[in-house]
């Protein structure tokens, strides 16, 4: 069965005073370092599409994954078969669509509802659509190469800095005419920059790109909830990202360089919806009450002269708590939670979707993980994230369990998968 592909990009770069997201409190971007991009790929085969779309985001909502999937379905891209993907740096707005779906009220703040950032959610959605457009109109032939590897130290547990479980999952793909593909997939947030900084960048993703010295390369974050560069990086700054940045390259390139490249497989997929619980809801008045509790101890803690990283994991404490007071405010009322997710296998290799930030000790053996996608559930944590009292947890929106849960039902998908093959 014949197989084409097409790839291309768009710049998403936010104007200046645009609402940047991933850390708590009020931070308007304030220029740009790097571009950030929508990069689109599509693959066609017996005459049906499926397209895969990184954002260069902090996350992909229900409304924005909808948006663009009523966008580019003239295009011969069914929703089931469009997946649409955040990298989550944190030094890039929301993809989040104000007033649609029911965590509206949770991850949208007051800045994300203004006229401003509605306007740049359209223009990505309308970039979006470009990209995948030109994808379609440079569908060709292709070989391909694949391999997996231990991922790159650039990131670790976020809360021991042990080494974290998971892989680099690589995929090369050359088309007929010569142009180079490179995805790559492994769990890390990208949060060497901190909430200091106001200028839009993909963090340490920013320069593999170029690095790879391909037509362009796009990084799929894997079960990251759990591994971060807290431990790793060495400063926040853009000089750290660019080393992180050779050291995730350097990586990728050595495990795939010398593999000769076939003809692919044939693209095998499942899409489902699962349905999870949302977490108990406490009063308005108990989750105020640990909200001042958590800030309190953080700031009693700067007050002392506490080192950098406690005030931080403190402060994580205090934004996991302020997450509770919006569930407390907004939640109410909220029986069941439906998580898009799709199993499929490119080139051999196998994938899961989540539409949230699954832990990393969740991940089902056999199948790489390409978190923040089709939507934003936020963390989906083990039992022992609970038991612990971590800061995930806290900001959790589906119930206790759900992650064993979300995971069971996943390799019942990833099973059919391979009974159809």
């Amino acid at each position: 069965m014949s197989i084409m592909i097409g790839f291309s990009k768009s710049d998403i770069t936010p104007p200046p005073g645009v609402v940047l997201g991933g850390y708590a409190g009020y931070r308007p971007c304030g220029g740009t370092h790097d571009p950030l991009y929508c990069k689109a790929i599509v693959l066609e085969q017996a005459g049906l599409r499926f397209c895969l779309v990184a954002l260069d985001l902090l996350c992909v909502d229900e409304g924005l994954y909808r948006r663009i999937a009523q966008k580019v379905s003239y295009l011969g891209i069914e929703p089931q078969r469009l997946i649409v993907s955040a990298i989550h740096t944190h030094a890039a707005p929301q993809g989040v669509i104000s007033d649609e779906g029911p965590l509206t009220a949770v991850n949208c703040s007051a800045e994300e509802r203004t006229p401003e950032f509605r306007a740049y959610m359209e223009d990505v959605i309308c970039k979006t659509e470009s990209a995948c457009r030109i994808a379609i109109e440079t569908l060709e032939p292709f070989l391909v190469r694949t391999a997996k590897s231990a991922t790159p130290p650039v990131g670790s547990e976020r809360h021991t800095g042990a080494t974290p479980g998971g892989d680099l999952t690589v995929i090369q793909c050359k088309t007929e005419s010569g142009k180079l593909l490179t995805l790559y997939n492994f769990p890390c947030h990208p949060t060497v920059l901190g909430p200091d900084n106001l200028l839009a960048s993909a963090d340490f993703a920013a320069g593999i790109e170029a690095l790879l010295n391909c037509d362009m390369a796009v990084f799929l974050n894997g079960a990251a909830g759990d591994i971060s560069t807290r431990f790793t990086r060495q400063e926040s700054s853009f000089a750290e990202c660019s080393r992180m940045s050779q050291i995730a390259a350097k990586h990728v390139q050595s495990v795939i360089q010398n593999l000769p490249f076939a003809q692919p497989e044939p693209l095998r997929g499942i899409h489902t919806m699962i349905s999870l619980q949302p977490r108990p809801i406490v009063s308005v008045a108990t989750a105020q009450a640990e909200l001042q509790e958590r800030t309190t101890q953080w700031e009693d803690a700067k007050t002392a002269g506490a080192d950098a990283a406690s005030l931080r994991l403190l402060k994580t404490y205090v934004e996991g708590a302020w997450v509770n007071l919006e569930f407390a405010k907004s939640m109410a009322g909220i029986q069941q939670l439906d998580l898009p997710v799709t199993v499929f296998c490119f080139a051999g290799m196998e994938f899961a979707t989540i539409p949230g930030e699954l832990f990393s000790t969740l991940q089902p053996e056999g199948l790489s993980i390409i978190a923040y996608s089709n939507g934003y559930f936020r963390y989906i944590c083990p039992e022992e994230a609970y038991e612990a009292n971590h800061y995930e947890a806290m900001a959790a929106i589906v119930a206790r369990g759900s992650g064993e849960r979300l995971i069971h039902e996943i390799k019942q998908l990833h099973r059919q998968l391979q009974d159809n093959h």
